[in-house]
């Protein structure tokens, strides 16, 4: 996906990136943009010696990102480095990280390549059964994710606040993308301070959340590499969301299934009761605002996420107003 928040690199910088780190007899023998993210660049790099990394650069400081997209890149290296070492899930192993601004005005990591193609891209061709199994594989290892316990709330980032309850958290991290919404004059159905009311209506229903857990926040298919000739998953990427709080917030609980197998491959019962439903129904108001107003920072080419989003985001509404739980499926989001 285009957006202004990418960059471009030719061989001769990546190769004098890479000879920095690793010496000069590590040689780049070809290198290939990798398109699919909507945020960070990430290049795919062959190497002489037949191995192949791949190389992913945050933005430029020059452009605009939302709050809590500051800094998230060390976020992303301190949880992969976190799975890698607590769970079984298969995470690149991370070759360097430099985030010194010194050769590039960008940070950037360079890790293992994980052989695969996104699952969104190839989960129509699978025969039912491989997709149960996959279903339930990606449930088990969200459960490990969730399982891992922190000691205060919020976002990645070392330079994020940290706040002692669920509730302050979530108001922080709320008022914060509606501040980025209100910078950049994003219209929207409501007004901001009606948002923020609609929220606060529901926060008692935040104070059974007493322990800080991961949660990857981003875990649907296009972020799970699917490998066709093993017919198993490879591996699971993009973790520079992941923040410290309820795990009901991942996506892969908006439209839950309790039948399904993601359900019984997670293993544990969600949405069971009506406090369980309206946190759910508040992470995704938070979610469809951030996608809506996403779309005035990053200047995407097309507006399918926007109207999508948009879509989405009066549907929570109607449904915190109801007291409903907005079914809505995240698997391939435009």
């Amino acid at each position: 996906m285009q957006s202004i928040s990418k960059i471009t690199l030719s061989h001769d910088q990546i190769q004098s990136l890479v000879s920095h780190h690793f010496g000069s007899a590590t040689r780049v023998k070809a290198t290939e943009e990798l398109t699919e993210g909507y945020f960070a660049t990430a290049y795919r790099l062959d190497l002489a010696d037949g191995r192949t990394w791949v190389m992913k650069v945050s933005p430029p400081p020059h452009v605009r990102v939302l709050r809590y997209e500051r800094d998230i890149m060390s976020a992303e290296v301190a949880t992969m480095r976190l799975l890698r070492e607590r769970t079984s899930l298969p995470v690149a192993e991370i070759h360097c990280y430099d985030a010194s601004r010194t050769l590039l005005d960008n940070e950037f990591f360079i890790m293992e390549y994980l052989p695969g193609a996104p699952l969104h891209k190839v989960r129509g061709e699978l025969a039912p059964d491989v997709q149960q199994r996959i279903n339930r594989q990606i449930g088990a290892y969200l459960r490990e994710i969730n399982a891992i316990e922190g000691a205060a709330f919020g976002y990645g980032p070392e330079s994020a606040p940290r706040f002692a309850t669920w509730r302050e958290a979530f108001d922080a991290m709320l008022m914060t993308v509606l501040q980025d919404g209100e910078d950049m004059g994003v219209e929207l159905p409501l007004s901001y301070a009606g948002y923020h009311d609609l929220a606060r209506q529901h926060y008692t229903t935040l104070d059974e959340v007493r322990t800080p857990r991961l949660v990857h926040w981003d875990l649907w298919d296009g972020n799970i590499f699917f490998d066709m000739a093993t017919q198993r998953i490879t591996g699971i990427i993009d973790h520079e969301r992941a923040l410290w709080g309820d795990p009901l917030m991942e996506v892969n609980f908006t439209g839950y299934d309790p039948d399904s197998d993601f359900a019984i491959g997670y293993g544990t019962p969600v949405l069971d009761t009506p406090a369980q439903r309206t946190r759910r129904a508040l992470y995704s108001l938070y979610l469809f605002l951030i996608m809506v107003i996403e779309c005035y920072y990053r200047k995407y080419p097309t507006n399918g996420q926007e109207l999508w989003a948009r879509e989405q985001l009066a549907k929570t509404v109607d449904a915190l107003n109801n007291g409903a739980h907005p079914g809505i499926k995240m698997h391939s989001v435009p």
